[in-house]
């Protein structure tokens, strides 16, 4: 029999909770995009196309700068629609599918070519973006359908992939990816607002360069033989080449990032007297590896609070149980801490969903690796949801209105 966590542990639980959500508040999609309209404009939005997790989010930060006439299509995830948005005459909404694409995703990408394409050239244009673009919205290649984009999609996954390699591949074999849609544009004052969920925060990378003007010009990333296989196999071998727009008038602005919510909650923790032993981005790289490098550091140095942001990448069995990478981070990390009191970690996605789960994420410490067999099994199974679920491990927080890649925060109080 599997028990939950007692009473006693609650406190440093509540206190992993409230520092995670004093990063995610402050890249909150809705904000930042206020903020960042105040400072640097445009004063009035006449088109607006918004794609990705935290599109609402960012919707709502946009609407007071909006003029009355104006004209949105906002895509989304399923779910993921503030209320106000669909009693707004000026909003268009399509949800559909994330991670793997469904019809929806290719309805959306036609739709914002359709959309792109009207804008007049004297029309103020916003476009505002945020991670999960890439499978929320696409127009394949001639002679490329849905069902293939499903499959490659989850092969990518399957296979460990992670963000830039997998954005690489849809560029290839996209018609708005890369850049492509932004090349459709007329509008003389074009301005594009993103939130990175990306390494490095390079607007050609964040959603698949749905609202750069150029491809990425950094050095294209190796990819698996197996993924490159599956391509050539439909006749993708390279990539068309688009010319970049010539825009009269362009601004790109990052304006929340994984750096912005790990110092929140650097600060959140100094705010209540406690020592921030740590604060780095370095969950990028195989699950494994970044496993084993949190355990060592927290299991060898002092007390305090330590803050990671990123996100790894894990390779999956052929029937991955019910989970998401941070579930899978956090049990990984009991296992290691098992038996040390005073230590204890959450580890969630800044977006509020990790994996194919209504899960952010999971919170651990060292009585959660109590039962090994199972949990074992769990972790060789994909299955680490179902496991921290059981023992009261889960952490669900729902739609963020945001997305930064991931957050783990760890308390040692010894």
């Amino acid at each position: 029999m599997i028990t939950k966590p007692d009473s006693d542990e609650m406190g440093a639980r509540q206190f992993l909770i409230d520092c995670w959500g004093a990063g995610v508040a402050s890249v909150k999609g809705e904000n930042a995009v206020r903020q960042a309209l105040t400072r640097h404009g445009p004063e009035r939005v006449e088109r607006l196309l918004a794609v990705g997790k935290a599109a609402s989010s960012m919707c709502l930060g946009a609407t007071g700068f909006m003029a009355p006439d104006a004209q949105c299509l906002m895509i989304t995830k399923y779910g993921h629609t503030d209320p106000q948005l669909l009693e707004d005459q000026r909003f268009q909404v399509i949800e559909s599918a994330h991670p793997i694409p469904d019809q929806n995703s290719i309805k959306a990408g036609t739709t914002a070519i359709d959309f792109v394409q009207s804008i007049l050239p004297d029309q103020a244009f916003l476009v505002l973006v945020s991670g999960g673009a890439s499978s929320l919205l696409e127009v394949l290649v001639e002679g490329l359908g849905l069902e293939y984009l499903e499959s490659l999609t989850s092969a990518m996954l399957a296979n460990g992939l992670d963000i830039h390699q997998i954005n690489a591949v849809r560029t290839r074999i996209s018609r708005i990816k890369g850049g492509k849609l932004m090349a459709l544009g007329k509008s003389k004052s074009s301005h594009v607002l993103l939130v990175s969920d990306v390494q490095h925060d390079d607007p050609a990378v964040i959603g698949s360069g749905i609202g750069s003007t150029c491809p990425s010009r950094s050095s294209s990333p190796r990819i698996p033989a197996v993924i490159e296989e599956i391509l050539a196999d439909a006749g993708i071998t390279t990539e068309e080449k688009y010319p970049c727009p010539s825009l009269s008038s362009f601004s790109s602005r990052v304006i929340a990032s994984n750096t912005v919510a790990r110092n929140a909650c650097e600060q959140f923790a100094t705010d209540k007297g406690l020592q921030v032993v740590m604060n780095e981005e370095t969950l990028h790289g195989d699950m494994e590896d970044v496993v084993q490098r949190i355990s060592e550091l927290v299991l060898t140095g002092p007390g305090g609070v330590y803050v990671f942001g990123g996100e790894p990448t894990v390779v999956l069995p052929e029937k991955p149980g019910r989970g998401g990478r941070m579930q899978h981070l956090a049990l990984s990390v009991a296992k290691s801490i098992r038996g040390q009191a005073g230590i204890s970690l959450i580890a969630a996605g800044t977006d509020g969903t990790d994996g194919p789960t209504d899960a952010a994420g999971g919170i651990v410490d060292g009585t959660t690796y109590r039962t090994e067999s199972v949990a074992d099994t769990a972790l060789v199974e994909a299955d680490a949801g179902s496991y921290l679920d059981q023992v009261g491990g889960l952490f669900v927080s729902g739609p963020t209105g945001t997305n930064v890649m991931d957050l783990v925060i760890v308390l040692k109080n010894r």
